[in-house]
């Protein structure tokens, strides 16, 4: 009687085999070290920042005549170099900071890959970030005037209303508005809310408050009236009428709407989409003395020392700690 076979018999995928075998070839790039380090992350807006940092930094070593082909022939004087160049160029030390550590992020990952037996870049110090936030918020009147601005009889007026509207009452960054997608909008125990994917693959909720869900509503259905119906899968900004839109608005037209609207206006100061998050951040901190834990929440800030950059009772010295403090002793001349 024969036995039954316990051999495997599953059909080889010859696509998958492929993959298998390219994985194991052996690099000969730093390319391709590059797209092993990158495998480890799931946002594509962090994978595009670190090729576009270590792009820099690679371009850099090669106007030097320095090709590098494996991560154990980067030396800490290359390092050393690089961030001596990037603070010349009189670059922002919060940049400089970030296509440092990126750099460094590469590095780390190599060692614990056993591509190197040691990390040469430890002994070279990061230049100190500065602690206040050099963005320029607006004023309350200001907001309010940039808000009421746009044309509502058109589309684009419309839209670039509703742009404004979040940035200032949501404090989102730039890609998070232009990444919204109408299945991002929610009920939850009797709340409407937006979840956000923001830095660092990061989720939070965030409430939406009657007006700011008005706007949003009165956007959809002026886009509906216009034959425009968005599905769960489409982009909450629309650039057209005619057709929905098969990618999100580009991320320059948040800075162009920014900029036409506060020329318009005669804001004559350096604004950006960051300068609404500012605002907002700011706006929570210093006039309704919303706690600095859940502002840091609000704006989705890992660390509270990036929220404590916008809080300017800090400088108050009305307000401060030290007028708090009394342990109950006697005034001199007291019985």
């Amino acid at each position: 009687m024969a036995k039954n076979s316990t051999a495997l018999t599953t059909k080889v995928n010859t696509d998958l085999a492929r993959k298998f075998k390219e994985a194991a070839q052996k690099k000969s790039d730093i390319q391709d070290f590059i797209r092993e380090f990158l495998v480890q992350f799931l946002s594509v807006d962090t994978k595009t920042a670190y090729i576009k940092d270590l792009k820099f930094f690679f371009d850099f070593l090669k106007s030097g005549d320095v090709s590098i082909s494996h991560p154990s022939e980067i030396q800490s004087y290359h390092f050393q170099l690089y961030r001596d160049h990037l603070m010349e160029r009189g670059l922002a030390s919060a940049t400089v900071n970030r296509r440092l550590v990126c750099i460094r992020s590469f590095i780390k990952w190599a060692v614990a890959a056993r591509l190197m037996d040691h990390n040469p870049l430890d002994t070279v110090k990061l230049p100190k970030v500065q602690t206040e936030s050099p963005t320029l918020a607006f004023d309350d009147e200001e907001v309010v005037k940039m808000i009421n601005a746009p044309d509502l009889a058109t589309h684009k007026g419309k839209t670039h209303r509703l742009i404004m509207v979040l940035l200032f009452s949501l404090g989102l960054r730039r890609s998070e508005l232009t990444n919204i997608k109408m299945h991002q909008f929610a009920q939850d125990r009797g709340h409407m809310i937006l979840r956000i994917h923001g830095k660092g693959d990061k989720v939070r909720l965030i409430p939406l408050n009657k007006g700011v869900a008005h706007e949003i509503q009165e956007y959809i259905q002026f886009l509906k009236d216009h034959g425009v119906e968005l599905g769960a899968e489409d982009w909450l900004l629309q650039t057209e009428l005619k057709t929905r839109n098969d990618r999100p608005m580009d991320g320059s037209t948040i800075y162009r709407v920014i900029e036409r609207y506060a020329r318009k206006l005669g804001i004559n100061k350096a604004v950006s989409p960051h300068s609404c998050r500012a605002t907002v951040i700011s706006h929570l901190l210093d006039t309704q003395d919303t706690p600095i834990r859940d502002v840091a929440t609000f704006a989705g800030h890992s660390n509270i020392t990036t929220t404590e950059r916008y809080d300017k009772r800090r400088k108050n010295l009305d307000k401060s700690a030290a007028y708090q403090v009394d342990y109950g002793l006697k005034k001199t001349g007291e019985s």
